[in-house]
């Protein structure tokens, strides 16, 4: 997912992935928290996206810098579909289920990105899907957390995404006027796997701009 990030941006930074799946979004915050030390400029994507926004309401003063993208500030709202399709998966759906959330997050015509997709949901399991599906309904709304804050925030938004459409992003960009909001063409809900190399760059500039300059 931030294979490009990590590689092309180390000069700036010592990027960190973690991947957390706890039973709610407040016990994966308390997590991360509790697993670093000081200061950190924070990026997520969809579900992590949300995570991330949990961290900023819980201890603002550790975020130097929030990159976002494709993420929903609000409840979930569906519940019953989050439960559906965690049901699904633990009654042996699971590839099923990531060919059709494949086909909703990621244009048709970016074959390698759903492929890549798919590839890093059958390694990742399907017990870590459920266990993340289960937890999206403990959700917080944060829409006042965004607009209280004053760190430094990209929005990096792939505007054919089905799930998190564009709009949000906008939504939070105009509650965030701080904040800098990129929206990319043709590309679905995880901007930095579909279009790695315009990611980098954007954060890159926004880096040296607003968090290190």
């Amino acid at each position: 997912m931030y294979a490009d990030q990590i590689e092309a941006l180390k000069d700036l930074a010592l990027p960190t992935v973690k991947i957390l799946a706890h039973a709610t979004f407040a016990e994966s915050a308390e997590k991360l928290l509790t697993s670093t030390s000081g200061a950190f400029i924070l990026v997520g994507t969809a579900y992590g996206g949300c995570l991330a926004m949990e961290v900023l309401a819980r201890a603002p003063e550790r975020v130097r810098g929030l990159w976002l993208m494709n993420c929903q500030p609000g409840i979930h709202p569906n519940p019953d579909a989050a439960r559906a399709t965690s049901r699904r998966i633990r009654a042996g759906e699971h590839e099923r289920v990531i060919a059709e959330f494949a086909e909703n997050a990621i244009p048709a015509d970016d074959r390698s990105s759903r492929a890549a997709f798919i590839q890093m949901a059958r390694d990742a399991g399907a017990d870590l899907f459920a266990r993340q599906s289960d937890s999206t309904l403990t959700r917080s709304d944060h829409w006042s957390t965004l607009a209280s804050s004053k760190v430094p925030t990209l929005l990096i938004w792939g505007a054919a995404d089905r799930f998190v459409p564009v709009d949000v992003g906008r939504r939070i960009a105009g509650v965030m006027p701080h904040a800098r909001f990129e929206s990319i063409d043709g590309c679905g809900h995880f901007p930095t796997l579909e279009r790695p190399t315009r990611c980098t760059a954007i954060a890159r500039e926004w880096l040296m701009e607003s968090v290190l300059g």
